[in-house]
């Protein structure tokens, strides 16, 4: 259950959602998420007073010990609204990518940042780790302006449904991160996205 001060944060994404679509596969079964050590491929300088808005290129998910977990290119192209219905978030490939109506990452960005990625019930995907993200974690994104971290406040799977509609969740949060994917639980995908919030610190 989230903590009190974050029951509305919950509430509002209820009505968010991203219906990211295309999460199963015939491929053959993928072992579940874990927290196992990757290659860091971002190297984390002294923070710079300001760091533009730019793209994201590169993510990186680690522990509060500094253990990298998941390191993954971001999807050179920008997500945009897609399907008959145009309310569906749909990344052209297994990378995570940038949702081009969200914020651009950088210091002075006032707006609410989204990187959605699919996950798979039967073939690997990078955000199939979101599953095993936990608060006190830490997102790192890399630019072409500079390394922006983000401490993971909340995680949890929410129930899919309308997308792209005006919501608390949609107002603009200076600093605020959201990565989210199609849940998958059991090697069976799920009626829910997982969602992670984090919130910028240097």
């Amino acid at each position: 259950m989230p903590p009190r001060n974050t029951r509305w944060l919950w509430t509002a994404i209820l009505t968010f959602v991203l219906l990211v679509s295309a999460c199963a596969s015939d491929e053959v079964g993928i072992a579940a998420p874990d927290r196992s050590p990757v290659q860091s491929q971002i190297s984390v300088a002294a923070p710079a007073s300001d760091v533009a808005p730019a793209q994201p290129e590169h993510i990186e998910l680690r522990s509060s010990d500094g253990t990298t977990y998941l390191s993954s290119p971001i999807h050179p192209d920008p997500l945009y609204r897609g399907g008959d219905s145009g309310q569906v978030l749909n990344p052209v490939d297994e990378l995570p990518a940038w949702w081009a109506e969200s914020g651009m990452p950088g210091t002075s960005t006032e707006q609410t940042v989204v990187v959605a990625g699919h996950n798979y019930s039967k073939r690997d995907a990078p955000f199939k780790a979101l599953r095993v993200v936990t608060p006190g974690d830490t997102v790192v994104l890399r630019t072409a302006s500079g390394t922006l971290q983000y401490a993971v406040e909340s995680v949890g799977p929410l129930p899919k449904g309308s997308l792209l509609a005006d919501n608390e969740l949609r107002r603009s949060v200076p600093g605020r991160l959201i990565l989210a994917n199609c849940d998958v639980q059991g090697g069976e995908p799920t009626d829910d996205n997982f969602v992670v919030v984090a919130q910028l610190v240097r």
